[in-house]
């Protein structure tokens, strides 16, 4: 008898086939993922720093804490005539934990102008992320990559 179809061992190897590079693909898919949020995560630590320079140039200190919160805006000056250093402050990718801006500096405190020192931190997902600048270590908890002023 001449049979014209495939037989079930044939099916078999080949949905395993296609089920083995599934999974494959999927575990780079996902590592792709993770790189490329981390990517993102220094590119906006790297675009808060510029802000935060700039900031400096022109107050000669760095903003208190309070006046740094991811999703809102960085500026400087009185009311009604402000520099707008950042419309919006950039906010994680996946918005948990957000990024952190600590100042540092004698009587900094999240209200006074006495900053001359900060450290950014942000949560990577890579595997192994460096720790980013030896100024901001150890991050504190939840937090793994932390950059200060260049």
């Amino acid at each position: 008898m001449n049979s014209r179809g495939f037989t079930l061992i044939e099916l078999m190897i080949v949905v395993t086939i296609i089920a083995i590079l599934s999974s494959v693909g999927i575990v780079y898919y996902g590592n792709f993922l993770k790189n490329s949020r981390d990517a993102k995560r220094q590119s906006d630590l790297k675009f808060i720093q510029s802000a935060l320079e700039e900031y400096h140039a022109d107050a000669l200190h760095y903003p208190p804490s309070g006046d740094v919160i991811p999703g809102g805006q960085l500026s400087y000056g009185p009311s009604g005539s402000a520099k707008i250093y950042l419309n919006q402050i950039p906010v994680d990718p996946l918005r948990i934990p957000p990024y952190l801006y600590r100042p540092s500096g004698t009587g900094c405190d999240s209200v006074s102008q006495n900053c001359t020192n900060y450290c950014l931190y942000a949560k990577m997902e890579g595997t192994n992320p460096s720790h980013g600048d030896s100024a901001c270590n150890p991050p504190p908890e939840g937090y793994n990559y932390g950059v200060t002023r260049p």
